[in-house]
């Protein structure tokens, strides 16, 4: 990678980029009210890099990238979205991938003037939003991934370290400890088809529903 397009990767990917990520623990707070700890949340990471979002956001992440550059864009992220959105069957899920989606294509476009008119994905599902404003910021699709691999693993430990008794440092050991699943999920990603777009986690579904009607909340979703 050149300088630029790392700085632009680093960017993309900072916690301090505004589109409200921190405000969403992904159905963790509903664990943590159930007495969840590092065993749990140790097999729920696991689960996601799985068949979490180590299916569903990267492989619709890194679909999104091809689909950018092609003349049919707009109609190919419009069924990318449409296959997205039917698995999105938590409305609550559904509506953070949007919102998250939305805010992140209005602040690129708000950065980068003129780059972004053309690129249209309706619902913006927040996956292939990054997958195709990576495309258009000219970021190689292995590295992107992984960058963005990496922000949904450290998200779910800064969400852990509020709702539930784990600590920062057991949280860092917990992203080491997951680092070569990581890069298991990001080569499965790279080169998959949209057959292999899907996501199965059940349980954390219901946790996801019930979250809302906790009676004391830290999060949003």
């Amino acid at each position: 990678m050149q300088d630029l397009q790392l700085l632009r990767l680093l960017q993309l990917f900072d916690s301090q980029f505004p589109v409200g990520a921190f405000a969403h623990s992904g159905g963790l707070e509903t664990y943590g009210q159930c007495g969840a700890r590092l065993p749990e949340l140790r097999q729920l990471i696991a689960s996601q890099i799985a068949q979490g979002w180590g299916r569903s956001e990267l492989v619709g992440s890194a679909l999104a990238w091809s689909a950018a550059n092609r003349p049919d864009a707009t109609r190919e992220l419009a069924r990318l979205a449409a296959n997205v959105t039917a698995q999105k069957i938590i409305p609550s899920v559904h509506q953070t991938s949007v919102r998250q989606g939305r805010r992140t294509l209005s602040l690129l476009e708000r950065l980068y003037p003129g780059r972004f008119t053309s690129l249209t994905i309706d619902p913006p599902h927040h996956a292939l939003v990054i997958g195709a404003a990576g495309r258009l910021l000219e970021l190689p699709r292995r590295e992107l991934l992984v960058a963005y691999a990496h922000s949904l693993l450290s998200a779910t430990i800064a969400a852990a370290t509020r709702c539930m008794s784990i600590s920062p440092a057991q949280g860092q050991e917990l992203i080491v400890e997951f680092q070569p699943a990581l890069e298991a999920a990001v080569l499965r990603a790279v080169d998959a088809s949209e057959e292999e777009l899907f996501t199965c986690t059940p349980a954390l579904d219901i946790r996801c529903h019930q979250q809302g009607g906790l009676r004391t909340r830290l999060f949003q979703s």
